[in-house]
């Protein structure tokens, strides 16, 4: 193996970018996941009794309510579009070694190296993206509006 002094830089603005992505939605959801309980348990709070509640629940509002009261998470089309969208990213920088490494001698067998690993990588996530895609719809999960799972 020779020299990747020069993926130095590379590697560390992908780790800052992924670091900063994760810490913004974090935050983002967790904003998000407050208010909405702030807001249900002062509703909650309204409530004077059992009674009162069920005849809430009966209404178009609380059956709405209940509805909220969901976690909410990406539906199995959203989760195949995604791995898709990151199998073609891998392949294209896999790619782009590989052909980096067919242009420049000097770190010919670094950038084939890091350009197989990658192109592999992307080949890995086809191959799930297409079984995730067919065992989704054996299962009927396409027939599904959304990712809702009850609480």
């Amino acid at each position: 193996m020779g020299n990747f002094e020069f993926l130095i830089p590379i590697v560390l603005f992908g780790v800052i970018g992924w670091i900063v992505h994760t810490a913004v939605t974090s935050s983002r959801h967790k904003a998000q996941l407050k208010a909405t309980a702030e807001f249900q348990s002062k509703i909650l709070e309204k409530m004077g009794s059992a009674k009162d509640f069920g005849e809430f629940l009966e209404t178009d509002g609380g059956r709405r309510f209940m509805g909220s009261l969901t976690i909410e998470g990406p539906s199995a089309k959203t989760r195949i579009v995604r791995s898709a969208e990151q199998a073609m990213i891998c392949l294209s920088i896999g790619i782009g070694f590989l052909l980096l490494g067919s242009w420049f001698g000097e770190h010919r067998n670094d950038l084939m190296v890091i350009g197989t690993i990658v192109t592999a990588c992307g080949i890995g996530l086809l191959i799930s993206c297409g079984s995730s895609f067919f065992l989704s719809k054996s299962f009927g999960l396409f027939d599904q509006p959304d990712g809702r799972k009850p609480l």
